[in-house]
């Protein structure tokens, strides 16, 4: 059970990949059709390319010799950019062992999870020393949805505790939380439970946007992570750190590092041994070494922060 780095060298996979970026494979994910993939170069030892997963087995491609229907041990690999110089995949060398390739980690799981901090305690002394006095996090999901960015919503600017408890007041409140049952309530009604009233209008107009089709939660997914936080900061009460919370939480993004994180903020101060608490720029920087996995980073150093003043997570299915 292994992840490995890898940083793009060409322009194979552009506009997916470009020359300067780094991805991380591993080795215990089944590749599936479409997935992008790396993989050792079928004539040229200890050469690895990235390419995307076209064909499985069962799958008929065009090669050199005619149609040619795929067994169960092959596949098919092309790059997304034809027109690269030197770009070579399965139209050039033929069919490749499926067994060779290595999905890109592009969600994260709890093996992907557990796999990624053992790479970054062999990278970095740091988070390793963390990892040592604190243990490995446990790793948690919320669900995508609606329900959840009401949570975040709730968590704005307040302890987890807090946030969680009123969360709780407000679910007992409207029974299943949904944009419907929501939309029909007004900011009043929510007040009444112990949100602010600006928590109450965001909520109710977040409700609204979903069910006047202003906001598709559903089709996050399939964006860019920047892509995907722009859309929700499109939304009254959806800032960067909500944004950001929601996609490393609820959809196992990877790389998202919420830096205007209060708890972050100190967290990676403490870990990293730092005379004064950086500032969001500033930890923007520090964690450029942690890329592409800096979520997985960012879990190691909230679980460091709150083990270091005795707390523990609440429950993540709150």
């Amino acid at each position: 059970m292994a992840m490995q780095r890898f940083s793009v060298r060409e322009e194979s996979m552009t506009p997916t990949l470009v020359p300067g970026d780094e991805f991380v494979v591993s080795d215990t994910r089944e590749p599936r059709r479409g997935n992008i993939v790396a993989l050792i170069h079928p004539k040229r030892d200890g050469f690895w390319l990235v390419k995307r997963l076209k064909a499985v087995e069962g799958d008929t491609v065009v090669t050199d010799k005619g149609l040619r229907t795929l067994e169960a041990t092959e596949a098919w690999v092309v790059s997304d950019n034809n027109q690269a110089t030197g770009a070579q995949d399965s139209r050039d060398f033929g069919v490749v062992d499926v067994s060779t390739l290595r999905p890109v980690v592009t969600e994260l799981d709890e093996d992907s999870f557990l796999e990624g901090v053992h790479l970054l305690c062999e990278e970095d002394h740091a988070l390793d020393r963390a990892i040592q006095e604190f243990g490995v996090p446990e790793f948690w999901r919320r669900p995508p949805g609606f329900e959840t960015l009401v949570l975040l919503i709730l968590e704005q600017q307040v302890s987890l505790e807090s946030g969680a408890a009123v969360f709780l007041r407000f679910r007992d409140l409207v029974g299943s939380i949904t944009p419907s049952t929501v939309g029909s309530r007004t900011p009043a009604d929510l007040r009444e439970v112990g949100l602010t009233r600006q928590k109450s209008e965001y909520i109710v107009g977040l409700a609204k946007a979903i069910e006047d089709g202003e906001l598709h939660l559903d089709s996050l997914s399939s964006l860019p992570a920047d892509e995907a936080s722009e859309k929700l900061q499109t939304i009254r009460g959806i800032g960067r750190w909500t944004a950001e919370a929601y996609l490393l939480s609820a959809e196992g993004r990877p790389d998202v590092f919420p830096a205007t994180d209060r708890a972050l903020l100190v967290g990676a101060g403490e870990v990293l041994a730092m005379s004064d608490t950086p500032d969001p720029e500033e930890l923007e920087i520090l964690a450029e070494p942690w890329r592409p996995i800096r979520a997985i980073a960012a879990r190691i150093i909230w679980h460091a922060y709150l083990a270091r003043r005795g707390r523990v997570e609440p429950d993540h299915q709150t």
